[in-house]
């Protein structure tokens, strides 16, 4: 089930976000968004912090030595 709620664009483009979908979705003060046109529709994603993350890869085993190194060849090490 969808849910729409209006809202009014400010002077500066601001919009508030519904506090309840605010707290379905974790989004909280320093949250980072994603805005994506999809032809005439604007779609609002959470980005999910690196915490999100963390584990994820535990049951694959990996051996650090097996991992590779790529280094931008823009950046300039010293």
């Amino acid at each position: 089930m969808n849910t729409v709620v209006d809202a009014v664009v400010s002077s500066k483009g601001q919009v508030t976000l519904p506090a309840a979908m605010r707290a379905k979705l974790g989004i909280v003060p320093g949250s980072h968004i994603q805005f994506e046109l999809r032809g005439q529709e604007l779609v609002i994603k959470p980005e999910l912090p690196m915490s999100a993350y963390r584990g994820m890869l535990k049951k694959y085993n990996l051996d650090p030595a097996d991992l590779v190194i790529v280094k931008d060849p823009y950046k300039d090490y010293e």
